[in-house]
């Protein structure tokens, strides 16, 4: 997904690059404490708590894999499957057993600058936004490797990356409450699609803060400092200076319907 462009025409090299090192550090913060929450609700995120026996395991699980729900994560996978992946879109069950240890991957897009040259493509990433899924054999960097020829493909790792992404999906869906849990710890969940995976649905978890990208000029000076086409977003700082608290928001509307005020 592409983010807009900074109002930041007024930063000089030095600035951004001083910006890019404080980003860095707020990142390193977020994702540390956002892995351990994750870590301690790991087993909320079961694949058997909605599959039950659709799923391989030796535990048992009260309500789970009703055929509602496993025809919806047919069809997830069928839409996902054949393009850019190449698979066969239909799943045999019982599927394999998944692993409740969440990986967490910056999200990354493509953005065109235009420079004297022509036409450049700079790869850009989201240090506070992350995509979560269960463990692979893939990473999401090594899949998009393999997707652009860059590495050897294994196609059964690639059909376990696919799955595993769709499960996520349709356990966030099936769970609407592990979404709302993070909120409150003020993570924000959503479900985005890259041109580079087509139609598979990547679950993102963001900072309470964004990041954006500078004017693009900035960009591809910065990224040829970097010695690289590529170039990660930095705070926006107006996002971490007006930060609010829902819960607070929460209780000042609740006083104010009594007349009170907090």
């Amino acid at each position: 997904m592409d983010n807009p462009a900074a109002p930041a025409e007024s930063l000089n090299i030095e600035q951004l690059l001083h910006l890019h090192t404080l980003t860095k550090e707020v990142a390193k913060l977020c994702q540390k404490q956002l892995r351990g929450y994750l870590d301690t609700i790991a087993l909320l995120f079961r694949p058997r708590r909605m599959l039950g026996d659709a799923m391989e395991g030796a535990e048992r699980e009260a309500g789970g894999g009703s055929e509602r729900t496993i025809a919806e994560l047919r069809e997830l996978y069928r839409k996902a499957a054949p393009r850019p992946f190449d698979l066969r879109p239909e799943l045999t069950f019982p599927l394999e057993s998944v692993s409740t240890q969440m990986q967490l991957y910056e999200w990354e897009y493509l953005h065109q600058t235009k420079t004297e040259r022509g036409w450049r493509s700079i790869k850009v990433s989201s240090p506070l936004t992350w995509v979560i899924t269960y463990s692979s054999h893939y990473s999401l960097p090594m899949l998009r490797q393999v997707l652009a020829g860059q590495e050897e493909r294994d196609p059964e790792a690639v059909r376990a990356f696919v799955l595993r992404a769709c499960l996520i999906h349709l356990h966030f869906q099936k769970f609407p409450a592990i979404a709302e849990l993070l909120a409150g710890l003020r993570y924000n969940v959503e479900v985005r699609q890259s041109p580079e995976t087509g139609d598979l649905p990547l679950v993102t978890v963001s900072a309470p803060f964004a990041t954006v990208r500078p004017p693009d000029s900035l960009v591809t000076i910065a990224s040829a400092l970097a010695g690289g086409a590529s170039f990660a977003e930095v705070l926006d700082l107006t996002t971490v200076h007006n930060l609010k608290d829902p819960l607070r928001e929460q209780i000042t509307t609740i006083f104010q319907k009594q007349g009170q005020e907090l």
